[in-house]
């Protein structure tokens, strides 16, 4: 994966599209033009003092949040084992400082940090499998969790030379406000599909050798599978099963952590599912064998993982004996959405 350009004229199999929220008005510019107010002031802060308004925030927020700090708990004991109250508070807290921290990271890495010099930022740990899937030209997926900074991993595989290259997002509902999330996020060559139609453009992404970026680990309250997490069950993504079978293109493994250095990170692509494998197995065992993926390279980062998504939300707690992981159903699987947030 050579170095490239972003500013090369290049084709794209999918042509733009506006991902935006459908809350407009007066309120909601007014919100975004708060939101990157405080954004821009918070990143000139020392050090110090953003460590200190992070921790901060993330205590209102635990205070604030109740239900989703109940279900941080209720996946931090599913995940880690039982905890004690103080360090359930303690992690559950922590979770909030790293969304945050990766909110404000990858805002002053696209504001600061030139196309150019991306990997000069970015430590890329390539699988000589996970090399040869992506250099193979037939496209791919390349999936993860909300471990590290998943905004940044995109931009590498960018600035490594592939191309296209897609990120499936969910915007948030204030208009303006996903709008100028999108012109941040596409600004070093990666494009942005709505999280509501991927699947019907990923088709053509995937025939013109392209890579889209998903991240799976979110509640889907779509078409979902039942299947185990961390060994309870949970609603998850069936899109990238599928789109295996159907085009017959690899899923890569990426995680990005966030180094100690400001700005500085390390992607890892690692384990691949190839279609000659895998193409012949079920939805199911494809969704089993990424969540496993998931909870290896989770449990090896706890303090980078964002822990506040509501995992097993209306799921019983276990399969029936000898049972197969299953398609959702009940009252949240009426409304598709084929992929979370990339």
């Amino acid at each position: 994966m050579a170095e490239a350009r972003a500013e090369e004229p290049r084709a794209w199999p999918v042509a733009w599209q506006a991902v935006e929220g459908d809350s407009d008005g007066f309120f909601s510019r007014l919100a975004t033009l708060a939101v990157r107010a405080v954004l821009n002031g918070a990143m000139r802060l020392p050090q110090g003092v953003l460590a200190a308004l992070l921790s901060g925030l993330a205590r209102l927020a635990s205070l604030v949040e109740r239900r989703r700090v109940r279900a941080a708990h209720e996946f931090l004991r599913q995940a880690l084992g039982e905890l004690a109250p103080a360090e359930l508070a303690r992690r559950t807290r922590a979770a909030y400082v790293q969304l945050f921290r990766v909110t404000l990271d990858t805002e002053r890495f696209f504001a600061e940090v030139p196309f150019a010099r991306v990997l000069e930022h970015v430590e890329l740990v390539v699988s000589p499998e996970a090399r040869a899937a992506l250099a193979s030209g037939r496209g791919g997926l390349v999936v993860g969790a909300h471990l590290g900074n998943w905004e940044v991993g995109l931009t590498a595989l960018v600035a490594s030379g592939l191309h296209p290259v897609y990120g499936v997002a969910k915007p948030p509902r204030n208009r303006s406000l996903s709008r100028a999330l999108q012109r941040s996020r596409e600004r070093h060559g990666v494009r942005i599909l709505s999280r509501k139609g991927a699947m019907a453009a990923a088709p053509a992404v995937l025939r013109a050798g392209g890579v889209i970026g998903m991240i799976l680990d979110q509640r889907t309250s779509g078409r979902a599978l039942l299947a185990p997490f961390f060994g309870r069950l949970a609603r998850c993504e069936r899109a990238p099963g599928v789109l295996l079978k159907r085009q017959r293109v690899p899923i890569v493994m990426a995680r990005c952590l966030m180094a100690e250095e400001p700005l500085h990170y390390r992607l890892e692509l690692g384990l691949v599912l190839d279609p000659a494998e895998w193409g012949a197995r079920a939805v199911e065992e494809i969704v089993a064998r990424i969540n496993q993926e998931f909870e290896r390279t989770i449990r090896a980062n706890p303090e980078q993982y964002v822990w506040i998504h509501d995992r097993y939300r209306d799921t019983p707690r276990t399969l029936e004996a000898g049972a197969a992981p299953r398609m959702a159903r009940g009252p949240a699987a009426h409304a598709p959405e084929e992929a979370d947030e990339a």
